[in-house]
């Protein structure tokens, strides 16, 4: 018999109340030994300041596939909560494992222990329910404590270039003196008229300050840490861009710029009214006056470039390009010594030059071309798929898929019906109104999301194979006469362009290849 043992510590947890990773080792290996079971430390699958809320772990996941195999006949865990801390979610993974055999043991550190496939699940749903509760309101009670934190103007995080925090106090800021000279420079080049760009590259050229991102990671790496973002090793001009435009470097702390509405929800930028402004925070690298000059300068160059009096350029192929050497963007640009033609270019090339990419420009007129040629060959493609459509085979490709979804329907319509009888069995148990109404919550929404999944398969098993069939052809003789539209037009069609194309890549030869949308392409899969 195969034993293994689950820990997991959260991010969101106090991990001086809850036992670490090492601690819940010792507690399962001493529960394994108890029933004469081995677990080596090659058995033991591990996620570390991974948050509970969700299944989709690394190890978990590589656990869970190893179960289902058979290869794994019982999992320790030290509490539930190790497990997970969504109610729906838990609910449905024990019942798995009863239904495929397999032991879920939960262990306590006083030497109790709860055995999915032995004892009594009465106690199941409202631990998970409470857990469930538990991870919410610690997020609750961390965004208060950071808005109060914020509020008196303390700082709770982040990083700003040139400054590090006070070694006898973590919430302010001390002037790091290796990048105080590059940020004194910034300053000055931009108020003696060059632009960000010419910054960029006389930063570059000569001198071997750090960007921000080679700052950070070595930073990172003196505290043990592995720095995760992408490391720009050359001066750019959004990097100078971001300096000259931050009150930060002359004195100033800005906080509550962003807020997180939900547990894993992203947080959105806040207007500026919002922001909690504390001046004369810390000690500034330029003088204020020297930063509302810099600020100045921005607001009027960017005044003059929109009343300058030339036409906005709208380039057919604009957002869409890559470079098909380095990856990166392309983007539009005139070229004088062509009579002011639009052009594209990789941005890489246009900021650093052969450092980092070949040139090779492209007129937009030989990409209009070029991509009125693919189109054409792409419509033979089509009206060939179209000849060869099969109705039997059609028709059998459409059964497999039927019961497959028949299987998603069926496996959600038996998710949904545990999550009723949990809630009720969840209910019955509790006499406290509040309580009861808390449970209700959190089940009405796991409900609602289990039914609109129910309801989209039912709509799709509800089609005929022919009517499938037949909307498939319909759908390639749409994508041929957007084809048709575009190839036979003057000029060019924006909107069409965005519904079929999802990539154009410009290579150094002036080829360029374009690649379908994944919705117009499946079209002929």
């Amino acid at each position: 018999m195969k034993v293994v043992g689950y820990c997991r510590l959260s991010r969101d947890e106090d991990k001086e109340n809850y036992s670490s990773i090492e601690e819940q080792k010792i507690i399962l290996q001493d529960y394994a030994m108890s029933r004469g079971w081995k677990i080596s430390e090659n058995d033991f699958y591990i996620d570390d300041n991974v948050s509970g809320y969700t299944l989709d772990r690394p190890d978990f996941s590589r656990m869970l596939r190893k179960v289902q195999r058979g290869d794994i006949d019982v999992v320790l865990a030290k509490d539930l909560s190790r497990i997970g801390r969504n109610n729906g979610k838990v609910l449905v993974l024990i019942d798995e494992f009863k239904a495929m055999q397999k032991n879920l043991i939960l262990v306590s550190e006083m030497g109790g222990s709860y055995d999915v496939l032995n004892d009594r699940d009465d106690v199941i749903g409202i631990t998970t329910w409470y857990n469930e509760r538990y991870v919410k309101d610690c997020s609750k009670k961390t965004r208060d404590h950071m808005l109060s934190k914020q509020k008196t103007g303390r700082l709770i995080m982040g990083n700003y270039y040139g400054y590090i925090k006070d070694p006898d106090d973590i919430t302010k800021l001390t002037v790091d003196e290796e990048i105080r000279p590059v940020i004194e420079l910034i300053f000055k080049l931009y108020i003696e008229g060059n632009g960000m760009k010419k910054i960029s590259d006389i930063l570059n050229d000569n001198y071997n300050f750090p960007t921000p991102s080679v700052y950070y990671q070595k930073k990172h790496l003196q505290r043990g840490r592995i720095y995760k973002h992408p490391v720009q090793g050359l001066w750019s001009d959004y990097m100078i861009k971001n300096i000259i435009s931050n009150d930060v470097y002359c004195g100033t702390l800005r906080t509550h710029k962003k807020r997180t509405i939900s547990i894993r929800g992203k947080a959105v930028k806040l207007p500026e009214s919002e922001h909690f402004v504390f001046e004369n925070h810390h000690e500034a690298i330029v003088l204020k006056e020297t930063f509302e000059l810099a600020s100045n300068i921005r607001k009027r160059r960017a005044t003059t470039n929109r009343q300058s009096g030339n036409p906005k350029r709208n380039y057919f192929f604009g957002g869409l390009c890559r470079c098909g050497e380095c990856g990166m963007s392309a983007s539009g640009m005139v070229l004088r010594r062509r009579n002011n033609a639009k052009a594209y270019e990789c941005n890489d090339y246009k900021k650093y030059g052969t450092r980092r990419c070949k040139g090779h420009e492209i007129l937009e007129e030989d990409m209009w071309f070029q991509f009125k040629d693919f189109l054409k060959n792409t419509k033979t493609v089509y009206l060939d798929e179209i000849k060869k459509i099969n109705i039997q085979t059609r028709k059998s490709k459409m059964q497999s898929n039927r019961k497959k979804l028949q299987m998603e329907l069926d496996q959600a319509n038996l998710e949904y019906k545990m999550i009723l009888t949990q809630k009720i069995k969840d209910m019955a148990l509790g006499q406290n109104l509040e309580r009861n109404n808390l449970i209700a919550d959190t089940y009405n929404k796991l409900e609602q999301e289990k039914m609109n999944t129910i309801i989209k398969l039912q709509k799709m098993l509800e089609k005929e194979d022919d009517e499938i069939l037949n909307e498939k052809v319909e759908e390639i003789h749409t994508a041929i006469d957007y084809f048709d539209e575009i190839i036979k037009a003057k000029e060019p069609n924006r909107a069409i362009l965005e519904a079929l194309i999802d990539t154009v890549w410009i290579n150094h030869d002036k080829s360029v290849r374009f690649d379908l949308k994944p919705d117009i392409k499946s079209l002929i899969l």
